[in-house]
């Protein structure tokens, strides 16, 4: 089986998708479904899939239409992809953290997807130094698509 797949991926992957928000009749599903099982590089980028959980099906969040296979960076960067429940900021990819040791018990955390895994980049007490790094941080290392 390629990258792993196990009985009942196609399925489960089915479910996944379509409660994420992807909208598809069962021939379509098929058809992305199996180019997602046989791809191989990044249809944005093109890096290689190392493994399985490299890959996205990645898909329109506002109309649910489908659009390519990407890698984590490249699902990552889509402007339209939902912020995490837990953001508290607004600001994408920035979320506040307790921290019973910090002086107003909390501080502020911008993370990104650098080489397909998630890092910390900043962390600070202030909201808004942490908001004006992001953006500069972004522009300056192409962080979009």
């Amino acid at each position: 089986m390629k990258f792993g797949l196990y009985n009942g991926h196609k399925s489960s992957s089915k479910f996944s998708w379509l409660s994420r928000g992807l909208k598809c009749n069962d021939e379509e599903f098929e058809l992305i479904y199996n180019r997602y099982i046989n791809s191989e590089y990044c249809e944005l980028c093109g890096i290689e899939y190392v493994k399985r959980h490299n890959r996205h099906m990645e898909h329109d969040h506002v109309t649910g239409e489908f659009r390519n296979i990407v890698c984590n960076r490249c699902n990552q960067l889509k402007h339209d992809v939902k912020m995490s429940s837990k953001n508290t900021s607004g600001y994408k990819g920035i979320c506040k953290q307790l921290d019973p040791n910090g002086k107003n018990g909390y501080y502020w955390k911008f993370q990104a997807y650098v080489d397909g895994k998630q890092r910390k980049i900043k962390q600070c007490s202030d909201l808004q130094t942490v908001v004006e790094f992001a953006k500069k941080w972004k522009l300056e290392n192409n962080y979009h698509t």
